[in-house]
């Protein structure tokens, strides 16, 4: 299990910070560098099972040249059982901002074997973007040619694994602003073969961007009407809707501060209030990324009371967090991927709580959160309102 969260972790590392090679399907067979652009630890063209097919491992490929943003992408994908979660990014803004499906080798037949998750300043956020409004169920025929077909349609997308029904469908896309359309790029950590890429936007009728088979120049049947995607949970009605953030600085930055009445050195208050998504949870992936080692913002709100009291905070966070009630701390905690066992994902939900000890007026409220993978984000509900008035 200690390898697999090292191999995720340094996918994900890697697809967010790629530089690029190129390469081009041609007649089936040859490839040259016109239509791709690909970095990898690994990529080749190779025949597999009947078929051209570029062989790709712990990088990307991204097609040059071509904005996509309503339509359908077909390709056939083929991969072993070893764990790795090879993809689809569209809509891409850059190659750090992107939708992603992507399917995880190692969970044929169970109710997280397919994933969305949209990726913001290279940050995946599938700790954010969990449960099955998210996740889909598929039975992988391993080593074996797969077709994957995408189709998406403003906000709504759906995702079909070698059959005429969904096995996921996504109703609102959380990704960067696709008014314009973005980039297509094909993803692979572990290993995985592709063939076959077929692109159809909605504007053209047709445009093939890797053939190897017949299948490339035969139109896809419609299809037909796929089940809604299951609701998230609704989240409680006094969740904290907004949040005021501050630009990111160095985690360093707090070891051993006990007191924090102000930002640290350099940083500042962002424009404007962050607001929550499904579940209540605010994805702090946003308004910035944690490059640079810049990697902790400060999520902060003001409980203003009319009087004195103790008043119970639940809440959660990705990856660490230091709470600090009017400058002093109160609480700091862990909860990333794989840090309290082996298995622990680090989802996150309402799943700790704090008795704060608010004074009448105005009471400020920081999380100082952390991130290193999988998600950046803070949620809170103050369950009793009663007196109590909750601002970014």
């Amino acid at each position: 299990m200690t390898d697999h969260i090292s191999r995720l972790r340094a996918t994900a590392a890697l697809l967010a910070l790629l530089p690029v090679a190129t390469m081009r399907a041609q007649g089936g067979a040859a490839f040259d560098s016109s239509a791709w652009d690909i970095h990898a630890s690994e990529s080749r063209i190779e025949r597999y099972r009947g078929r051209s097919a570029l062989v790709l491992r712990d990088g990307a490929a991204w097609l040059k040249g071509r904005r996509f943003h309503n339509g359908t992408i077909e390709f056939d994908i083929a991969f072993s059982d070893t764990g790795g979660f090879p993809g689809i990014a569209f809509r891409a803004a850059t190659h750090s901002d992107f939708e992603l499906f992507y399917l995880r080798q190692a969970l044929s037949g169970g109710p997280h074997a397919t994933q969305y998750t949209p990726v913001l300043h290279g940050l995946y956020a599938w700790q954010i973007y969990a449960g099955s409004a998210w996740e889909g169920t598929a039975r992988w025929t391993y080593d074996r040619w797969m077709h994957v077909r995408l189709v998406v349609r403003g906000p709504r997308a759906e995702l079909f694994v070698d059959s005429d029904s969904a096995v996921q469908v996504v109703p609102r896309l959380r990704g960067p602003d696709g008014a314009g359309g973005g980039e297509i790029g094909l993803l692979s950590g572990t290993g995985a073969r592709f063939a076959n890429v077929v692109v159809r936007p909605d504007s053209a009728p047709q445009m093939v961007t890797m053939s190897s088979a017949a299948r490339d120049s035969t139109p896809s049947p419609p299809s037909p009407p796929s089940p809604p995607s299951p609701p998230s949970p609704p989240a409680p009605s006094t969740i904290v809707r907004s949040w005021r953030v501050s630009t990111p600085f160095p985690e360093s930055t707090l070891v051993r501060v006990t007191e924090l009445g102000v930002l640290p050195a350099g940083g500042a208050w962002m424009e404007g209030a962050l607001d929550v998504e499904e579940r209540g949870i605010a994805n702090l992936a946003r308004v910035a990324g944690n490059a640079g080692g810049r990697n902790t913002v400060v999520a902060a709100v003001t409980l203003t009371s009319d009087r004195a009291r103790i008043v119970r905070v639940r809440f959660g966070y990705s990856d660490r967090v230091r709470v600090f009630l009017n400058g002093r701390l109160l609480y700091a905690g862990s909860s990333g991927f794989g840090t309290r066992d082996p298995e622990f994902l680090g989802l996150v939900g309402l799943f700790d709580e704090l008795a704060l000890p608010v004074k009448r007026g105005a009471n400020e409220l920081w999380f100082a959160v952390s991130e290193t993978f999988g998600g950046w984000a803070v949620t809170a509900d103050v369950a009793d309102h009663s007196g109590i008035v909750v601002t970014p």
